[in-house]
């Protein structure tokens, strides 16, 4: 029946498709462009209550609605299903903009007005509609942001919610294109559909949804994501709530770690991109990428490393920039763009740097290195005293000798360190483990704790720390 009904109304068109079209649809890498720089101001306006998280679509079936002569008049009219508004809110909210003469700056500025345009048209559906025992009005920010010529956004406490949001109002789209095609689409009644969204059944399974994860709503990126420590951090975010955007330099280990990471998180919470964080184009492209794949960033985890061993005369400049190239300005690369990001937001954020203990103990034979995680340490310290009037707190976790998992360790370092004390390659994890005050040896997931301790609410009153990680080394107690 439902292919018949199909059928029939394809065959039956009698006037253009939401009314012809209106406007132009810009090409692909502009839209994505523009949504990711939209995303973010969005996602901080309408935070307050909770984190949002956003999706991006820009399908036929939306390019079709948003660049149509019907799109203000058809949004307006609302869904017509239950089901689509109670995923959706009754109507979306249509920015003004124009594809013709793209300015985001005027979208940008317009968009406290147009949020609270919105926010007082929904208080006041809740008003007129409201019965004596109705549910208090709940959030009255869009769920759906339809933009000419772009495409939609959607917004909701997590990202598979706004994704399914998102393909909740393409239904509603399809059902328009039908309705109009062949005759007059009318929406739900609305005091109808405030009955079913004001439901006293359906506040009742509100108010028994479980309580959030401590980092639900988050958005985390972790650099360094294909490593042993990247992999037991991203783990650890995951399993707390967040959703996780990795990068690496690394194109088949990072998507071998993705790939292990799905199975925590799923397909919604995480997502890769090849970046060299050493490239100032590539790590504005990486941010550009996490703030489109899920709205925003709150959490920085800047682990991308290399090690280096070499006595001070073997140490070649080569060496040297390396070093300093990767855990330097590689750092500062990641923490400015982020910093912006969450500026633009304007509802707080964390930094964690994964710095060494050979950032404050001078070590034999690795000038290059222990010299760029020195100055890692300092940049942290410096962005903390910059991030504390948005509220974005910078913080630095020292491991010491993480070998299982390490991907550095795997490689030339092990064999360096084993020569440099003089000892076989084979006991490399056991010296240190002697070495240590504890006698304990130093594990990924060790590392990725204190990281999810310095993330969290947990350490909200904490910013320009260092947190060791070491198993104990008396030299490494910070002063």
């Amino acid at each position: 029946m439902i292919r018949l009904a199909e059928q029939w109304l394809a065959e039956n068109v009698k006037q253009p498709v939401f009314g012809g079209v209106k406007t132009v649809t810009l090409p692909a890498e502009q839209r994505t462009a523009l949504a990711a720089r939209l995303m973010p101001a969005l996602r901080g306006r309408i935070s307050a209550g909770e984190r949002k998280l956003g999706d991006f679509n820009d399908s036929a079936a939306v390019l079709e609605f948003v660049g149509s002569n019907d799109l203000a008049k058809l949004a307006a009219l609302g869904t017509s299903c239950p089901d689509h508004f109670l995923r959706t809110k009754i109507r979306p909210l249509v920015l003004d903009f124009d594809p013709a003469n793209p300015d985001i700056d005027a979208v940008l500025a317009g968009l406290d007005a147009a949020l609270e345009a919105y926010r007082a048209d929904y208080r006041a559906y809740h008003e007129r509609c409201k019965r004596p025992n109705s549910p208090a009005v709940r959030d009255a920010n869009p769920i759906i942001y339809l933009i000419p010529g772009v495409g939609m956004l959607s917004f909701a406490k997590d990202k598979a919610t706004a994704r399914i949001a998102g393909e909740f109002y393409i239904n509603a789209i399809n059902v328009m294109r039908g309705a109009n095609g062949v005759d007059t689409y009318v929406g739900l009644p609305e005091q109808e559909a405030f009955d079913i969204e004001y439901w006293l059944l359906e506040e009742a399974k509100l108010q028994r949804m479980p309580k959030p994860k401590s980092l639900a709503g988050r958005v985390a990126l972790v650099t360094g994501g294909a490593g042993g420590i990247g992999q037991a951090v991203a783990r650890q975010l995951l399993q707390e709530g967040a959703c996780v955007m990795l990068t690496d330099i690394d194109a088949e280990a990072l998507e071998e770690a993705r790939q292990n990471l799905l199975k925590i998180g799923g397909k919604d919470n995480v997502a890769a991109v090849r970046g060299d964080i050493t490239s100032e184009a590539e790590v504005e492209a990486l941010l550009s990428a996490t703030a489109l794949r899920f709205g925003g960033l709150d959490i920085l985890v800047s682990n991308a490393g290399i090690a280096s061993a070499a006595p001070l005369e073997d140490t070649t400049l080569e060496i040297w920039n390396r070093n300093q190239n990767i855990l330097v300005t590689g750092y500062f690369l990641v923490s400015r763009g982020a910093f912006r990001l969450m500026k633009q937001q304007k509802i707080g954020g964390a930094m964690v740097f994964v710095a060494s203990k050979n950032g404050l103990v001078a070590s034999a034979g690795a000038s290059a290195y222990c010299t760029a995680k020195a100055a890692e340490i300092h940049l942290a310290r410096c962005v903390a005293l910059e991030g504390a009037a948005i509220g974005v707190r910078v913080n630095v976790v020292n491991p010491d000798a993480v070998i299982r998992g390490s991907r550095i360790w795997d490689g030339k370092w092990k064999e360096e360190r084993a020569a440099s004390n003089k000892i076989d390659s084979d006991n490399i994890e056991e010296f240190y483990r002697q070495r240590s005050m504890l006698k304990l040896s130093v594990l990924p997931e060790d590392i990725a704790e204190a990281v999810y301790f310095m993330a969290s609410d947990k350490s909200g009153k904490s910013t320009g720390n260092v947190l060791n990680v070491d198993a104990g080394n008396a030299a490494a107690f910070t002063r």
